[in-house]
Order: structure tokens, then sequence, then C-alpha cells
């Protein structure tokens, strides 16, 4: 963690809330880490899918209804990917 987060630019402990999904990277950081991870940036976003779509966009619609940051931390994601317009 020291050494990515010497080559992004990042303090340490900023890099490790990332990686535990404890805070969402500006959206030149995702570029950085992408780079220092020898990876494309979609690689960083992949994880498993739901099998059910439904109850997963319930909960997704109830968590973003219910939590501020979320709603903020999602739009921004969605922007910085080019799946949504600022």
């Amino acid at each position: 963690q020291e050494q990515v987060s010497e080559l992004i630019g990042i303090k340490p402990e900023n890099y490790s809330r990332i990686e535990n999904g404890l805070s969402f990277p500006k959206p030149e950081n995702i570029l950085k880490i992408s780079e220092v991870l020898n990876v494309d940036v979609y690689e960083l976003f992949r994880f498993d899918n739901p099998k059910n779509y439904q109850a997963t966009l319930e909960k997704v619609i109830n968590k973003l209804k219910q939590d501020e940051q979320a709603t903020f931390m999602t739009y921004n994601y969605l922007t910085s990917v080019g799946k949504m317009s600022s």
C-alpha cells in the first residue's frame, strides 16, 4: 500500500481507505491507480454480478434514498466512468 500510494501521490492511509471501500478516489486518481497496477480502469470496478436484477435495483434505490453520501458517491462514480453526464 505504501509503494502504490507513493506512486499515486496520496497518503498511505488514504489509499488504505480506498482499498477498504471507505473512501472513493478522485477521478484523476482512478486513472493513476489503474496505471500503477497495470490494469484497465474497468477492472478496478469489476465485481460478481448479482443474479436478481429487480432485488438488486430495489436495494440500490433504497440505499440512495436513505444515504446522501452514497448518492453523491454513486453519482461521482457514474460520472467518472462516463455513464452519466455532470
